[in-house]
């Protein structure tokens, strides 16, 4: 799906076909799902218009503002409290009417219908083969199962329906979660691993293997370890993913097809096709350009500083050993113009700002001919001494790098070119050790942490990696995925899932842990939803909202 805008697909596909015909035919019978959606070429088109929604989500600052923040590892930098403060802080003003919730619900229910009507249509079409037949159900069903999975991690009970909405409807439902999962997502899913390809010819569509890996996620958020363990290892082992080493190369913008990467959400380097871009660039990165010896540029970044890393993150990384901190963050700056810090000449290509993960004494920081900026193990949020993490109003702080998309044609392109990787070989490793020691095999679970700890090794530091089946156990899981899957939108679900989100964040996000109740396990339901609900009584805003 590489290389295009899904909906411009569909658009210019039905105008292309219609064109030649506009004066003998009527062009409004050509235009509806009836009329279209009965040819090999117009069920696929509407396929294709099924992935669009995936860009409303993966990439995008709604998304990312409703699986990262409000966590343990990360709360509001300097842009997060100047747009949006209210997700992380879980605020009184945290409600329905947020611009966040509605976008991504509307977007998901878009998915969710087009979805509906593919999956309806296509028993109907003429002129397709069995096999493709099954596919593109396969397909639809897959990307349908993962618009409800995130629906109901983020707002619980929902409206739910697997059939095409035609015309207007108010009516709504609220279906409970596990009739969701057992009426829809799993089957959805079950249906996926039986029916696609084990390869894709295009990158972004759906296949065996990434149906698979998705419904390991599934299981384990279900509790279903056995399977979530079979599957898990099916992908490891039946497929031709492989770790990336180093860990660093994972992340370089010229290597986002590689072969870690399960399944990934397209973006393109062509601004007519690409959509709203992958935003994910400007999020996590601090603002460097209040240093005298740097401007804004495309390879450090346009810094929105949404995302500020707690102390907590901090603290889970052994920097000796491990190479993932180098890897995910950026902790140095060099100069690209000239300029005068602590009264020495600084020339482009010079050091211009380097983060210490220690303390470091004020007459040193003065002295150097750049900023140092130190590490006390203060909060984040606190601290007003002379160039620390989270000084300058939560700017100053390691900025994580995976995202970072230096390939933007222009200093302030938003729309980033890099794909978004939904799934990755990592995760599989994580999913089967939890579910193996959730199942008791404590050993089991170390030997896949293992593997993955081995990858993340500074070479030569491979033996201080290893663990055994005595560490294992929940914090330690949840301190590996933190380390592993930092900014890659897994947070907020994996605590919740583990029955762990008040507890962590209380501990260790001080803005948020004042506020955070038994009801922020859910999201607050659109107002605009709620409004236009002509059954009120039986569709009700969320408890607590």
């Amino acid at each position: 799906m590489k290389g295009y805008n899904i909906i411009i697909c569909f658009v210019l596909g039905f105008v292309l076909s219609a064109c030649s015909e506009i004066l003998t035919e009527d062009p409004l019978s050509l235009a509806t799902s009836d009329g279209y959606y009965t040819t090999e070429r117009g069920i696929e088109d509407g396929l294709k218009a099924s992935y669009t929604t995936l860009r409303d989500f993966y990439g995008q600052q709604d998304g990312f503002f409703l699986t990262v923040t409000g966590t343990d590892i990360f709360t509001n930098g300097f842009g997060g409290i100047a747009n949006n403060p209210d997700i992380n802080n879980y605020s009184s003003n945290f409600l329905g009417t947020s611009s966040t919730v509605t976008n991504i619900w509307n977007a998901l229910y878009v998915g969710i219908n087009q979805c509906n009507t593919v999956v309806s249509k296509i028993p109907d079409v003429e002129g397709i083969s069995e096999t493709r037949r099954k596919e593109v159900e396969a397909e639809a069903r897959f990307l349908r199962a993962l618009y409800y999975f995130h629906l109901v991690q983020q707002w619980g009970d929902v409206h739910f329906s697997l059939e095409e909405t035609k015309g207007v409807e108010t009516e709504a439902n609220k279906t409970p979660v596990t009739t969701i999962y057992n009426n829809g997502i799993l089957p959805d899913l079950e249906f996926a691993v039986a029916n696609l390809p084990t390869s894709s010819p295009d990158a972004g569509r759906a296949f065996k293997g990434a149906a698979e890996a998705i419904l390991a996620r599934v299981q384990l958020t279900l509790g279903n370890w056995e399977a979530a363990e079979k599957l898990a290892t099916n992908v490891i082992n039946n497929y031709d993913f492989e770790l990336i080493t180093p860990y660093a190369d994972l992340w370089d913008v010229n290597n986002d097809t590689n072969k870690e990467f399960i399944w990934t959400v397209q973006f393109t380097d062509d601004p007519i096709l690409n959509g709203p871009g992958n935003s994910g660039h400007l999020y996590f990165i601090f603002d460097y350009t209040f240093n005298p010896a740097m401007v804004r540029d495309t390879e450090n970044g346009r810094p929105f500083q949404r995302f500020l890393p707690t102390n907590y993150l901090f603290s889970l990384y052994d920097r000796e050993v491990d190479a993932r901190w180098n890897g995910s963050f950026k902790t140095v700056w060099y100069a690209n113009i000239p300029g005068e810090i602590n009264g020495q000449q600084v020339n482009p290509g010079d050091t211009a700002i380097h983060i210490v993960m220690e303390p470091v004494a004020d007459e040193v920081k003065q002295a150097a001919p750049y900023w140092i900026i130190d590490y006390k193990g203060n909060w984040i949020g606190d601290v007003n001494a002379y160039q620390e993490i989270g000084t300058n109003q939560r700017r100053n702080y390691p900025s994580l790098l995976k995202f970072l998309d230096p390939l933007r044609p222009s200093t302030n392109e938003t729309a980033g070119r890099r794909d978004f990787p939904v799934v990755r070989l990592a995760e599989m490793y994580l999913i089967a050790s939890e579910a193996a020691w959730r199942q008791g095999d404590a050993n089991a679970a170390a030997t896949y942490m293992n593997v993955l700890r081995s990858r993340a090794a500074i070479p030569g530091m491979e033996a201080q990696m290893l663990v055994d089946a005595s560490d294992i156990d929940l914090d330690f899981i949840l301190e590996e995925r933190a380390r592993e899957l930092v900014g890659e939108k897994h947070r907020w679900y994996d605590l919740k899932r583990t029955g762990t989100l008040l507890e962590r964040v209380k501990e260790y996000n001080l803005d948020a842990s004042p506020n955070i109740k038994e009801m922020h396990l859910v999201r607050p339901i659109p107002q605009t939803q709620i409004d236009r609900a002509s059954n009120p009584a039986e569709f009700k805003q969320n408890p607590g909202y």
